[in-house]
């Protein structure tokens, strides 16, 4: 029997929607996937009609991953009560375009409609003098391959700033607080896109590369130029890695580099003899991440380590 408007559901249109419901809500593969509980097949021959209890399960579970996605107002199931034992239970004209309303919702999210949890941050500092460049590099791990993925489709992100402060104050010093204070802002890093948040002024690499989108190479992120010359060609920049393909990684290598290209004095060794080409203070990368708030899911994720690996100025 067709799955039709006003026909009863048996137990094979009910297996059919499982699938589909699970690629999304349990292991999935890809940028499909939250590691949830899957929704178990009806335990009845194909032909017979589904339980009651089978049936409000599934669309219980749909409701949380619209939940999830704040797909709320885009989808029918929410007006929907659920049956009880003995009810005639019909099927539902939209609940393939539903279904796949919310496939869409989690390849795209951006902000859980939850939001976040707290913040977990590590921070890479400077304290020299700095002349010529600085790495600051971070790794962010997880557990596994799928809880990297799980990670990212249920809207978490990682993100970056910088900071500095506590140096002497002259031209130089005080562009490289324009910089990286009030220029660079903050970027993110989201499943299947990214980009800078803040900041004053246009950077000159500001691309919207997201977590589905790295791999093995590294790839720049974003830079972002000193706009007071002579220091316009000083620079930070963001590079990211993968320790494997997307989806089959593990570790999330985030490099950042402020790098000294000015050739404000070069009649001296500016290493000794120029002051104003000396830059201290503290030179401060924060990485942060945040997974989603867990009001509808579970933390599949598990809990992300970060480990600053480079930590150098000259």
């Amino acid at each position: 029997m067709a799955y039709t408007t006003g026909g009863t559901i048996e137990a094979s249109h009910y297996n059919g929607f499982v699938a589909s419901v699970n690629n999304l809500w349990s292991t999935g593969t890809g940028n499909r996937g939250l590691g949830q509980t899957a929704v178990s097949p009806s335990s009845r021959s194909a032909g017979d009609n589904v339980a009651a209890a089978e049936w409000a399960d599934l669309l219980n579970k749909i409701r949380l991953l619209s939940d999830q996605y704040g797909q709320d107002g885009s989808i029918t199931i929410d007006t929907v009560t659920n049956p009880t034992t003995g009810d005639t239970i019909s099927a539902l004209a939209t609940l393939s375009a539903d279904i796949g309303t919310l496939d869409a919702a989690q390849i795209a999210v951006v902000t859980p409609a939850p939001g976040y949890a707290t913040a977990v941050t590590d921070t890479a500092v400077v304290s020299g003098t700095f002349t010529n460049t600085i790495t600051q590099t971070n790794t962010l791990t997880f557990a596994s391959a799928n809880a990297m993925r799980y990670f990212f489709n249920a809207g978490g992100r990682v993100y970056v700033s910088w900071n500095i402060s506590g140096g002497t104050a002259d031209a130089k010093y005080n562009e490289w607080v324009d910089l990286a204070n009030s220029q660079c802002g903050t970027y993110y890093i989201y499943n299947t896109t990214g980009g800078k948040s803040g900041g004053s002024g246009s950077p000159s690499a500001n691309y919207s590369y997201g977590f589905w989108d790295l791999g093995t190479g590294t790839t720049t992120m974003f830079k972002q130029l000193a706009d007071t010359s002579p220091y316009t060609a000083n620079y930070i920049q963001l590079d990211a890695s993968l320790n494997a393909a997307a989806g089959s990684s593990t570790v999330m290598t985030l490099t950042s580099t402020w790098k000294d290209d000015a050739a404000d004095q070069t009649s001296y060794n500016k290493n000794i003899y120029n002051v104003l080409d000396q830059v201290d203070g503290n030179k401060t990368t924060t990485f942060s991440y945040q997974a989603s708030a867990t009001t509808y899911i579970s933390a599949t994720w598990g809990t992300p380590s970060w480990a600053t690996t480079v930590n150098t100025e000259s």
